[in-house]
């Protein structure tokens, strides 16, 4: 009888691999939590609802956020995680957004204003249980720079 001491080390690498490689979906209806999250300079919402269709390289959103003084405003982008340019409208005015995969449970976003002077930034992430969304933000405008992180959950 051979011997199959070489089976296990090598089933639980490819095992291992096959899991490590798969990338999280961000799909689904996500609440902010004002709260957890952290605002530095920027003034935190009333509330924001973020609405996500993911499929692998495609990400479609759409969204409102609800600000204290009860106005909103809608925002939507249609594009995927594949290091291309997608136009979009930003709080900081139209322009183009670039999606990159950081890893399997991550992605990097750019949006370039389209005269070029504002640049905003986000990791956006997901938790392991796919719970939780957390963004970490930073924005640089001809005014200023400044940071804030938000916290979303799946409901």
């Amino acid at each position: 009888m051979r011997s199959i001491s070489w089976f296990v080390p090598t089933f639980l690498s490819v095992a291992l691999g096959v899991c490590a490689g798969q990338t999280a979906n961000f799909s689904g209806t996500w609440h902010l939590n004002v709260e957890k999250s952290h605002w530095g300079s920027k003034p935190k919402p009333l509330s924001v609802v973020l609405i996500i269709e993911h499929k692998e390289f495609v990400l479609q959103y759409r969204g409102t956020v609800t600000h204290v003084d009860e106005h909103t405003r809608d925002f939507t982008f249609n594009g995927a995680i594949d290091g291309k340019e997608y136009p979009m409208d930003s709080s900081i005015g139209p322009g183009i957004t670039v999606l990159r995969r950081v890893d399997a449970n991550a992605f990097e976003s750019a949006f370039r204003n389209a005269d070029g002077t504002s640049l905003e930034t986000a990791l956006t992430s997901l938790s392991r249980d796919g719970k939780v969304l957390t963004r970490k933000i930073l924005q640089k405008t001809p005014t200023g720079t400044r940071s804030w992180t938000e916290v979303y959950e799946r409901r």
